[in-house]
């Protein structure tokens, strides 16, 4: 038997071999389940699982969700679905997005009842819910009502949700005088965030502060947000170094050591 009638008879008794893998089939482990027969469901979807192929990542997901022959485990399923949704799987990105629903409804019909007895963070919460959509249908007004009655009363995150729903005109008219404000207020109790934002303010050119460059101020809140542990604030800080003139430098670095001492230090 020569060379290539050899390997003409291994690549035939390749094709007659059978794979576990495509042995293994989705449709029975889904019979399976429709009668209850968890284990034949098991056995037919590990291989397709440890083959990474998607549709049985889902499927395994849903019995861990619901217990079908394994113990109920929400994490497992949430683990079996991201797995899916990462490869941009569909029915693996809506069975995780079911399961944050049914997470979100729970935590809902708690906040709402916080909320309307006027705790500040469950308002702020509640509008982070109405703004995101999470278990909610998205409500970007009724969003912006939760965030400025919780910043009413002094909470700081709140205080960032108003000035950031100013800032970009999220459930009410755009205002970046306003956004500052708010934004200002947050910072001056160490919120990172706000002190972040405002960078992005002055680094396009909406601060209302005129008494010297934008760019100088933005590297000025970049730099110390990037000192509270921003990273992302840290590379834009290094990016408005370079776009400074010479003259600019020690300025802006006198400027970020002077907002130091009233947003950073005194949080450290």
């Amino acid at each position: 038997m020569n060379n290539k009638t050899l390997l003409s008879v291994i690549s035939l008794i390749g094709c007659l071999i059978v794979n576990p893998v495509n042995a293994a089939s989705l449709s029975k482990a889904n019979a399976a389940i429709e009668a209850k027969d968890y284990k034949t469901a098991l056995h037919e979807l590990k291989p397709l699982v440890d083959a990474g192929k998607p549709s049985a990542t889902n499927l395994m997901g849903k019995m861990y969700q619901n217990g079908w022959g394994v113990p109920a485990s929400i994490e497992r399923a949430k683990a079996f679905y991201k797995k899916g949704a990462r490869s941009g799987h569909i029915d693996s990105v809506n069975s995780l997005r079911a399961l944050d629903d049914i997470a979100y409804l729970k935590e809902l019909q708690l906040i709402k009842e916080k909320a309307s007895a006027g705790n500040a963070t469950a308002q702020n919460r509640f509008g982070e819910m109405l703004e995101y959509g999470f278990g909610v249908k998205r409500d970007l007004n009724a969003a912006f009502a939760q965030y400025q009655l919780a910043a009413d009363q002094g909470y700081v995150v709140a205080q960032h949700n108003v000035g950031r729903s100013y800032n970009f005109g999220t459930g009410v008219a755009q205002d970046y005088a306003k956004a500052e404000n708010w934004y200002r207020i947050a910072a001056n109790k160490g919120y990172n965030q706000s002190m972040f934002y405002l960078g992005t303010l002055y680094a396009t050119a909406h601060g209302q502060d005129n008494s010297t460059s934008q760019d100088i101020i933005a590297f000025a809140w970049m730099n110390n947000a990037a000192a509270l542990g921003d990273s992302t604030a840290a590379s834009i800080e290094s990016r408005l170094l370079m776009k400074l003139k010479k003259e600019q430098i020690q300025e802006a670095k006198d400027l970020a050591e002077k907002y130091k001492k009233t947003y950073v230090i005194p949080f450290q």
